[in-house]
């Protein structure tokens, strides 16, 4: 990996503050196997997830049950997930293009997130050790660790893989909910599409902490509106990935090296120009397809 130092410039879309203010803190990320600094106030562009006190869990490992100790996150509750080994590294969620069919074909064909409890019966398999949750201020525990690897499924209800071996990947993690979450998605999305960034970094969206009492549900219908073009994964109703990946705030974005390594986390907004700036260290680190 190349050491590569930006400095970028995020900017503020504050919370429940004065909306008027044009300042721009100044963000320092090395993608090196070091801390990152990040110099942003933590309210200005995410929403921060409160941890609970460490606790003990119990997970599945095969037919084996692994003690864990150690998750901090109000997301986790006692469900179990199964784990199993995952040998696929990467399957790009297909797009539902039904225009090569008759129309008696496609007026009986109903997407997978049309279903009933789609949302609520959401599954992940996951393998390996969990990352702890990065703390504003403090060096970024997960950098260097191997990410846990990932079965889940897109909202085509295509699997998608994450973690172990393969092209770097960018993970940005989205709640529907979040106020800070629908701008980047507004401002992102027509650069994703314009751009020839998909063509050259693994994108992946990750849609989590989804509630059907809040805010935006279903997450399908606002990206559609959106016209969001990266494919998506959808988290468990106990929102068990993002906890995997130790998420710590909306957004959040978590860079993949080709070892499945943790090169990078950041919480909060980016914006077009840190996104394409981000890209381009990406692409230096020899992470383009």
């Amino acid at each position: 990996m190349s050491f590569v130092s930006l400095v970028l410039l995020a900017s503020v879309f504050a919370c429940g503050s004065d909306t008027s203010s044009n300042v721009t803190p100044e963000r320092k990320i090395e993608l090196v196997k070091a801390p990152v600094i990040l110099d942003i106030e933590p309210s200005e562009t995410m929403i921060p997830i409160t941890p609970s006190p460490p606790k003990r869990s119990e997970v599945l490992a095969g037919n084996e049950i692994v003690k864990r100790e150690g998750v901090q996150s109000s997301l986790m509750n006692d469900q179990i997930i199964p784990r199993e080994e995952s040998k696929s590294w990467r399957l790009k969620e297909g797009n539902s293009d039904l225009s090569n069919q008759s129309d008696i074909v496609a007026n009986t064909v109903t997407r997978p997130y049309e279903k009933e409890g789609f949302y609520k019966n959401a599954q992940a398999q996951i393998r390996g050790k969990y990352l702890p949750i990065m703390v504003q201020g403090y060096d970024d525990p997960a950098i260097g660790l191997h990410a846990p690897e990932i079965k889940a499924f897109g909202l085509d209800g295509s699997e998608i893989f994450l973690g172990g071996e393969g092209p770097t990947t960018l993970i940005m993690v989205l709640a529907h909910w979040c106020s800070h979450c629908r701008n980047e998605v507004r401002e992102l999305s027509a650069f994703l599409d314009e751009s020839e960034a998909m063509d050259r970094v693994r994108m992946i969206t990750l849609l989590t902490s989804i509630n059907e009492e809040r805010a935006n549900f279903p997450p399908h219908t606002w990206l559609e509106m959106e016209e969001w073009p990266l494919p998506s994964i959808v988290d468990t109703s106990s929102s068990q990935i993002a906890t995997a990946l130790g998420v710590s705030s909306f957004p959040f974005f978590i860079v993949l090296n080709d070892k499945g390594e943790i090169a990078l986390r950041i919480p909060g907004r980016l914006g077009v120009e840190t996104l394409e700036k981000l890209l381009d260290a990406i692409g230096d680190m020899g992470g383009e397809n």
